[in-house]
């Protein structure tokens, strides 16, 4: 049994050495396979005349993607809206907006200001996927911080001004005005993503394994300190793995940001494929105790070394709309929010155009509007853009106003970014880093 069980584990050990070095090769054909992009939308448009590009079958200026923080722009348009019909006023204080429950002792909550807001320096942390982390950093107005936190009290403001929810709010001030019949804060069907294997596979085993070596120890403590007769520490395993494995699916569902249940699927294969192994070697102790560490080990190695994507569930359970992350739109709608972002950037009669005068700068290349980034050429000319990043999507639009030009790039890929980057300067004819500086 023995010779047989090494003979095994070496088979296994040259079989992924071999398997490694295969897929570990960079791969340098297409930019699509270079970054292993299964479906993607490309939006050029040059002088106003708009052309899409697709990849992957079934893939339209109509598929819907997740965008992620691409949102805070419409966010920021939606108030810039509410400004010029005078419910707002960028430079008030936005404390008499706030819900009870986000209103803090800190002082200097009272100071913060709808601009500041939208600029990224009210202070806040650029943290949220576990949770609103509500302390103040940085006095307001102070400095730079790209902060997702500070887009929840945006959104806090535009609902109480509005009397509206964000995803009405931004129905009637964005959606319904340019016809994007498409977009949405709330939850919608969208195509499936696709996400870096060992990222994957981090997010679906991270709290399983805090949470079964916490239960572990408990159950060794116990154990020794008590002397219980009937105590086996093998049976405990098996109680420990069990009660591990259901908290972190409550996890991903419920306590963290419900993107994570996209790779509950993917949890569920490898808990079954661990607790099979638990059963089958019970009566081999060796075996029995290697299996769950060397299955979490050989999962992770496997997922980070591989260089590819593989596929996830959508979120599956549904999302309170959220403008810091949960924007949701297709190709073609993003085509028009951009039309009208081109239009406003050199309107000066609309309160919009405030959105690309720099309200601070980060360095000599970079600095933020209200609501958007920008980054300038080396001629100077300035660039508008931003990112969205959700697990399984990433997007980037890119406004070019001194060439006339833009382009919108959409993926359900968690390479996505850096493919876009690549589409974005080839198209553009710009050498641009479009780094979020955080």
């Amino acid at each position: 049994m023995k010779k047989s069980v090494k003979f095994t584990v070496m088979i296994a050990v040259i079989l992924t050495a071999v398997s490694l070095s295969a897929c570990g090769k960079e791969n340098t054909g297409s930019p699509e396979a270079k970054y292993d992009i299964r479906n993607a939308t490309v939006v050029c448009s040059d002088q106003g005349a708009v052309e899409y590009y697709h990849t992957g079958n079934g893939t339209d200026e109509k598929t819907v993607y997740e965008l992620g923080s691409n949102g805070k722009t419409v966010a920021a348009y939606t108030a810039l809206a509410m400004v010029e019909e005078g419910l707002l006023d960028l430079d008030e204080k936005i404390m008499p907006y706030l819900d009870p429950e986000l209103i803090t002792e800190d002082g200097r909550m009272k100071d913060i200001t709808l601009r500041q807001l939208l600029c990224h320096t009210a202070g806040f942390s650029p943290s949220y996927e576990f949770g609103i982390d509500q302390t103040i950093y940085t006095d307001p107005g102070a400095a730079f911080c790209y902060s997702g936190v500070g887009y929840i009290y945006l959104q806090n403001v535009i609902e109480n001004a509005s009397g509206m929810t964000m995803d009405q709010a931004a129905s009637k001030y964005v959606f319904e005005p340019l016809g994007m019949k498409h977009s949405t804060f709330e939850s919608a069907k969208t195509i499936h993503p696709y996400m870096n294997a060992g990222t994957a596979v981090l997010y679906a085993l991270l709290i399983f394994v805090i949470t079964l070596l916490i239960l572990s120890a408990l159950a060794f403590l116990f154990g020794k300190l008590t002397g219980f007769k009937f105590y086996s520490f093998a049976n405990a395993l098996l109680v420990c793995f069990t009660a591990a494995g259901t908290v972190n699916i409550l996890s991903l569902l419920f306590l963290f940001s419900s993107n994570f249940s996209k790779v509950l699927v993917l949890f569920l294969i490898l808990f079954a494929i661990m607790g099979t192994g638990l059963l089958l070697t019970k009566k081999h102790p060796k075996l029995y105790y290697a299996i769950v560490p060397a299955g979490t080990v050989f999962a992770l190695i496997l997922g980070f070394v591989l260089p590819v994507t593989v596929p996830v569930t959508n979120t599956l359970i549904r999302q309170e709309a959220n403008c810091a992350y949960t924007f949701k739109s297709t190709g073609e709608d993003m085509a028009l929010f951009c039309d009208e972002l081109m239009n406003k950037a050199g309107d000066s009669g609309s309160r919009i155009s405030d959105m690309f005068e720099p309200a601070v700068t980060i360095d000599e290349k970079n600095a933020w509007g209200l609501g958007i980034a920008i980054e300038y050429t080396e001629e100077g000319k300035p660039v508008y853009w931003h990112s969205g990043i959700n697990p399984g999507y990433q997007s980037l639009y890119v406004l070019y106003p001194a060439e006339n030009k833009y382009i919108v790039i959409l993926t359900n890929s968690d390479r996505g970014l850096d493919y876009s980057k690549e589409k974005a300067r080839s198209f553009l004819g710009v050498d641009g880093t479009w780094d979020i500086q955080r």
